[in-house]
């Protein structure tokens, strides 16, 4: 069975001058899917957005939306619903009348609108305000209405650009669980632009993480998080204790490694096909470090186990994180709440991983 691609990217470029914020982008979205463009201040995913928008047009590439060129096309002809960092709602306009807006301009009969407005108010769970003005509303209230107004149209695509970010942390944490009810009820293809991890990883089926303009990878959140495809990506997503190693040997199964402070470690060598050169940096997260408490002097080091003393404990609600001083490097440790656990600062500890855990890469990509 063929898959329909709602949003088609090919080669898309985008210059400002001489510098260059989007290079070589490709992507192909699923009909109902919510693709995410993830990453830091800068990196060309806003610029992605307003491209496909038809706010800027590309440099270079093709862009197709249900199967039809989109290069030149006006950003009024393009089906699109946009939901912006600001609400952008009329000041002078009830919600209802907020939301029936794009409807007017579409020539929509009003019967219809009335339909209309009054079930995409039910959707977004605010029927009871379609008479109130934007300034009589919280700030999460007005970006249900300005969520309600991109949907009412029933777009092709809908467009977010960062619709949380103005937002405290619990409203943007219920509000995030709102639109991911509303995406996956109605099954509206969407591209979701942010900087927070979190939320890329609890709204999308994909996420697409950028740097520099370029895209460093394309996967489910699960592929992002557990097998990333380059320095940035592990460094960018969660957090990761980072070591510059040497490669010391390998065999058919594993990487041996160490660091100049003496530490060893060992890789799967499935977590990268080909290491070129001995200079390599090797990644673990924080949660697949195991820590117990030591009595005594420290055995002599040991692939994927460290000796160190507690700097500082962190409670987290549900985990405590914990760093750890081991050979002159910070090691950053996230465990659960064990109660025969007793960890304080200046407490001497056993950090150890497994090597399924540690990716490696070569030191030139770092």
């Amino acid at each position: 069975m063929t898959k329909e691609y709602d949003v088609e990217l090919h080669q898309i470029r985008k210059c400002f001058g001489s510098t260059v914020v989007v290079d070589d982008f490709n992507l192909q979205v699923e009909r109902g899917e919510c693709v995410t463009f993830l990453g830091p201040s800068g990196c060309g995913k806003t610029t992605t957005l307003n491209m496909l928008a038809g706010f800027l047009e590309p440099d270079g590439g093709t862009l197709t939306i249900k199967g039809k060129p989109m290069n030149g096309v006006p950003s009024n002809k393009r089906d699109l619903g946009m939901v912006f960092q600001t609400y952008s709602l009329f000041p002078h306009m009830t919600v209802a009348e907020n939301v029936a807006y794009g409807l007017k301009l579409r020539k929509i009969p009003k019967s219809e609108i009335a339909a209309r407005v009054n079930k995409v108010l039910e959707l977004v769970k605010l029927p009871h305000l379609a008479d109130r003005y934007p300034k009589q509303l919280s700030g999460g209230q007005r970006q249900r209405i300005a969520i309600a107004r991109a949907l009412v149209t029933e777009p092709s695509v809908l467009l977010l650009d960062e619709p949380l970010s103005n937002l405290d942390a619990k409203l943007r944490e219920e509000l995030r669980e709102e639109m991911k009810r509303l995406q996956q009820e109605l099954k509206v293809t969407t591209i979701f632009v942010t900087h927070d991890q979190e939320e890329a990883m609890y709204m999308s089926d994909r996420i697409v993480v950028l740097d520099h303009g370029r895209v460093e990878q394309i996967g489910t959140p699960e592929e992002i998080y557990q097998r990333p495809a380059s320095p940035f990506v592990h460094e960018f997503v969660g957090k990761s204790n980072r070591f510059q190693v040497k490669l010391a040997a390998t065999d058919e199964h594993l990487w041996h490694f160490a660091t100049k402070e003496g530490i060893l470690l060992q890789a799967d060598r499935h977590s990268r096909q080909e290491l070129t050169g001995d200079a390599a940096v090797a990644y673990v997260r924080p949660e697949h470090i195991v820590i117990q408490e030591v009595v005594g002097d420290a055995p002599p080091p040991s692939m994927n186990t460290v000796f160190g003393i507690v700097r500082l404990v962190s409670f987290l609600g549900s985990i405590v994180e914990v760093i750890v001083e081991c050979h002159g490097q910070l090691i950053t440790v996230r465990t659960g709440i064990a109660p025969h656990l007793h960890l304080v600062e200046n407490k001497f500890v056993q950090l150890s991983w497994d090597s399924q855990h540690v990716s490696a890469f070569p030191a030139k990509e770092a």
